[in-house]
């Protein structure tokens, strides 16, 4: 199966796998320092969950001091005054009654001596290995804190991870669209692609284009699934994480194989294919190739093109209806490139206005739009060297309510249907009926 994971999801996946074995091998080190039973303290640090076992070490940990002797590093107490293995004198001591007393005492507590001026002899006790206690301090509170960003990177990404739709057809629905189109080689490719290819009964197969259109990329899918054609319940979906994006086809077994289902999807990086087949998940075999398998029409950004440029793929015929009280009282078709070119880029350079907007209509009945008067532009692709191109019209409506200008766009992005243009755009087409 093919998919794509995003950089941020093979850090975290990084983190989980790593963070237990850091934890475990600081712990081991750390307990044989103190005495301590190591091993156990190391598996239940690295693997209870939530760091518990980790907080609760260093809880106990405190009641085994890590002190090494300055001189011969030999592991001491706090309480010791000299070294048990080499003899230094670890603390300060009182010369008649030897209780231990503090450097800047001057008279000991216990029998009243006085105390030397002079302790340069001590040697105090060090931590062995203290530094790296700030360190795992780090780990156990920067680690969440970077999952949880990560986690919020791929909840925003969720959101501009684009369109995605599918349509099952038939192999003689398939042909008849690609031969209406002129694309018969292209239809060749594919059964020669079903007919050669090694595909196994127990799993899908896709082909997969890739596509630049000047704006971002379009990713299209041929899928073939044995046995789930005319499936009577079929889910389809697009979603995305820190995973990367993936896009669902869920399916009954119908034992149906002699359908294909083309599929199209705007997001940013090429999405995984989750096939599933009666509750059941299906590997899939995806095969990259070169041109566009699926019936979906493919049409560039123009906003995002030079204009003039001599590979740009234009529509064969432009119309511009005029509509004045619900009545077509006009038709301008557009001959001139620079003119269709302004059209196309207008419309693509038009924001979609988001659900929320009042031109949708709110559920009290309020808002909405009156389409009275205004443009209803007509745009019919044709096959273009081989790209396949949209073989039908497709229309938006341009008109004007409460001094502001809208666009309605019969290629909806997300459910938003509504573009927001401005009087230039309107103004462009009132021209052609000058």
């Amino acid at each position: 199966m093919s998919s794509v994971i995003a950089l941020p999801a093979m850090i975290v996946l990084a983190i989980i796998f790593c963070l237990p074995i850091l934890v475990g091998v600081y712990v081991y080190r750390d307990a044989v320092r103190r005495n301590m039973s190591a091993g156990l303290w190391a598996l239940a640090a690295a693997l209870v969950p939530a760091f518990i076992g980790l907080i609760v070490y260093l809880l106990v940990r405190s009641e085994y001091a890590d002190l090494r002797c300055p001189r011969c590093a030999a592991p001491v107490a706090a309480d010791f005054s000299v070294c048990p293995k080499c003899g230094a004198k670890l603390r300060a001591c009182c010369p008649h009654c030897k209780t231990p007393v503090e450097p800047d005492w001057k008279v000991c507590p216990r029998c009243a001596e006085e105390l030397p001026a002079d302790q340069s002899d001590v040697l105090p006790p060090v931590r062995a290995g203290g530094s790296m206690d700030w360190k795992m301090l780090v780990v156990v509170v920067g680690v969440p804190v970077l999952l949880i960003l990560l986690l919020v990177f791929g909840m925003k990404r969720s959101f501009s991870e684009g369109a995605a739709s599918y349509q099952e057809l038939s192999f003689d629905e398939y042909d008849r669209q690609m031969q209406s189109m002129a694309l018969e080689e292209t239809a060749q490719k594919v059964h020669q692609w079903l007919d050669e290819a090694a595909l196994k009964p127990d799993r899908a197969h896709a082909l997969r284009y890739d596509y630049d259109n000047g704006g971002g990329m379009e990713h299209y899918y041929l899928v073939y699934v044995p046995g789930g054609g005319n499936s009577p319940h079929t889910g389809f979906g697009q979603s995305s994480s820190v995973f990367g994006t993936t896009l669902t086809l869920d399916l009954v077994w119908t034992g149906n194989a002699g359908t294909l289902f083309n599929l199209v999807s705007s997001s940013e990086s090429a999405p995984g294919l989750k096939i599933v087949l009666s509750g059941e998940k299906l590997d899939c075999d995806v095969e990259t190739v070169d041109y566009n398998p699926t019936v979906y029409y493919i049409v560039p950004r123009y906003d995002e093109l030079e204009p003039g440029a001599g590979d740009i793929p234009m529509p064969e015929r432009i119309s511009v209806v005029r509509i004045e009280g619900n009545s077509n009282t006009g038709v301008a078709e557009v001959s001139d490139q620079d003119v269709a070119f302004d059209i196309l880029a207008g419309i693509d350079s038009a924001p979609y206005l988001e659900l929320e907007h009042p031109i949708y209509g709110r559920p009290d009945g309020t808002g909405g739009y009156d389409f009275t008067d205004g443009f209803e532009i007509i745009i019919e692709y044709r096959v273009n060297e081989g790209m396949l191109l949209h073989p039908d019209m497709l229309t938006c409506l341009v008109f004007e309510q409460n001094e502001s200008y809208y666009l309605i766009d019969d290629r909806p992005d997300n459910g938003r249907t509504f573009r927001q243009t401005d009087q230039s755009f309107y103004d462009m087409l009132a021209a052609l009926f000058a």
